[in-house]
């Protein structure tokens, strides 16, 4: 019997195989020699983007290293079309000033910061430019340009210099929108007192925020009541602090009766680096008109710094 290599089955194998793929496995498919170049798409241009206006640079965390009062003075402005100057600290006089009498402590060309809850920015100090609220007022403006915000971008305060903002706290704006916390009872029922109307107050404000350097976090309450023969007007509107380390004791800042006006507290700040917040507060009608203003608060009392801007 005539012996098989063991190679035969293999070699069989194979060929078919090949015959099965098509042959010689030495030949190629013409098509898996074609490279395609994919090239990436390039973008359209933005035609709406202008590097001159944009705030881009506003996302970038900015170095607010430098002088503090007491040792340097320092401005606030609030912003409403221009820089409106709502209270200053004037190092020469060791003291605190309000309104017009801070437009000292800027010249034009003097650095500025800007800022609102999502973005921040630098720029200079232009020349003098009515606000929003103080166009067709005549006389001399009192406010300042600056071209970020003449370009449109939106910010809600300013400062000079920019070392000042590590001393300025933005109150979250939960803390009056419709996820605003309310007031427990026995506050309400306080407040009722203080402000001597019949019936329920309703909460515009509540917010936290250590005012006197304690460590402890104080309150900040903002209050109303609508008329009820006048929903146009509030028969009692109102600002009240009550400090951690005199629990139960409410302190008014700002107040009104039979009025438009409410009120809602933007920011802490310590103007004069005494470790104690001074309050921005701003108000609104029900005409859409109101202002600005800053106070020194303490657990006897508070004091405004210069005039409400805008007459409000």
């Amino acid at each position: 019997m005539p012996s098989r290599s063991p190679l035969a089955p293999l070699t069989v194998s194979l060929a078919l195989l090949l015959t099965a793929c098509g042959g010689d496995a030495k030949k190629t498919d013409a098509k898996a020699d074609v490279k395609v170049d994919v090239k990436a798409a390039t973008p359209p241009e933005d035609v709406k983007h202008d590097p001159g206006t944009s705030l881009d640079k506003a996302v970038t965390a900015i170095d607010l290293a430098g002088p503090v009062p007491p040792e340097a003075s320092a401005v606030f402005f609030a912003v409403d079309g221009a820089l409106i100057p709502l209270a200053c600290y004037l190092a020469d006089k060791k003291k605190l000033a309000g309104g017009k009498d801070c437009l000292k402590v800027v010249k034009q060309g003097d650095e500025v910061y800007l800022k609102s809850n999502s973005a921040e920015n630098l720029d200079k100090i232009g020349a003098p430019k009515a606000a929003l609220c103080e166009v067709g007022g005549g006389g001399t403006p009192t406010s300042l340009s600056v071209p970020a915000v003449d370009a449109g971008a939106p910010f809600d305060y300013a400062v000079a210099p920019k070392s000042l903002a590590r001393q300025v706290v933005l109150m979250p704006e939960d803390s009056w929108g419709e996820k605003k916390p309310n007031l427990a009872a026995e506050d309400l029922a306080a407040l009722t007192l203080l402000a001597k109307v019949e019936g329920e107050l309703s909460t515009r404000q509540l917010a936290s925020q250590d005012l006197d350097g304690d460590g402890a976090a104080d309150k900040i309450a903002s209050i109303y009541q609508v008329n009820p023969k006048d929903s146009e007007r509030f028969s009692f509107s109102g600002v009240f602090v009550q400090f951690a380390s005199a629990p139960g004791t409410w302190t008014l800042v700002e107040s009104n009766k039979n009025d438009t006006l409410t009120y809602t507290v933007r920011a802490a700040l310590d103007l004069d680096g005494d470790r104690n917040h001074e309050l921005w507060i701003n108000s609104v009608s029900t005409d859409g008109a109101g202002g600005d203003r800053i106070y020194q608060v303490t657990k006897t009392g508070a004091t405004g710094l210069g005039k409400w801007s805008c007459g409000g």
